[in-house]
């Protein structure tokens, strides 16, 4: 029998380890190889990135007999795994490839690691869908940032929020229009589970309180490298 998921219960945590322990191992090798070797890492994990993706759907909806209204990769986290994925295995890397899912990678992916909307543990289906769908998102953000060597910059921090913003119309569109219980970008309800929306008002209006949130979450993750840039110019 499949055990309800606990938020940060010892399966929970377990799962989190190991999720963060394999992307520091691969990213930790992949430095001490040769250039060779790390292009053949790359194109893996770009290809597993889309791959996974462009099946998951196919998957729950016609193996699993999910409903398709919710099981569309129209989510954040999907962008950012298509987003990654092409930067990988593209020969001219776009930088708002790698920025994009940076922020939405690191600030939503780990969000959502932390805080599943999960209702069932493993050995369910989903569960190991979610934990390796969006820790593979930040393996790939994270061997572009480690090893590749890129990172995002301030000045690109605008446009990836102004590019959030505008694309909550069409996403809010496709809820509309697809109906039943489809929420992208938790648009429509607030995700289920235990996360930081709880504290939020009832939909629709948690969405003046997820927004402001999420462009905050984001600018967090890029804390770090603004600290680094003012120590490098002291």
């Amino acid at each position: 029998m499949i055990e309800p998921f606990i938020l940060f219960g010892e399966q929970h945590i377990e799962t989190l380890a190991y999720t963060f322990g394999i992307i520091i191992l691969i990213c930790l090798i992949s430095n001490f190889i040769s250039t060779s070797l790390q292009n053949i890492v790359t194109k893996i994990i770009g290809i597993s990135l889309l791959g996974f993706e462009i099946i998951r759907p196919f998957l729950y909806i016609f193996v699993f007999e999910k409903p398709w209204e919710t099981y569309l990769p129209l989510h954040m986290c999907a962008f950012s795994a298509f987003l990654i994925g092409i930067f990988l295995l593209s020969k001219s890397r776009n930088q708002m490839f790698f920025e994009l899912p940076y922020y939405w990678g690191v600030g939503g992916a780990t969000m959502a690691l932390a805080t599943p909307d999960l209702t069932l543990g493993w050995p369910d289906v989903e569960y190991f869908f979610f934990f390796y769908g969006h820790g593979q998102i930040l393996l790939g953000v994270f061997f572009a940032l480690t090893v590749l060597k890129y990172r995002p910059h301030l000045q690109n921090f605008k446009r990836m929020a102004v590019i959030t913003i505008v694309l909550l119309i069409p996403i809010y569109a496709a809820n509309f229009l697809i109906g039943g219980e489809a929420n992208y970008w938790y648009l429509m309800d607030k995700p289920a589970g235990d996360s930081l929306a709880v504290f939020m008002p009832e939909a629709p209006y948690h969405i003046l309180g997820i927004a402001p949130l999420a462009l905050i979450v984001f600018f967090i993750t890029y804390v770090p490298f603004l600290l680094w840039d003012k120590f490098k110019k002291a």
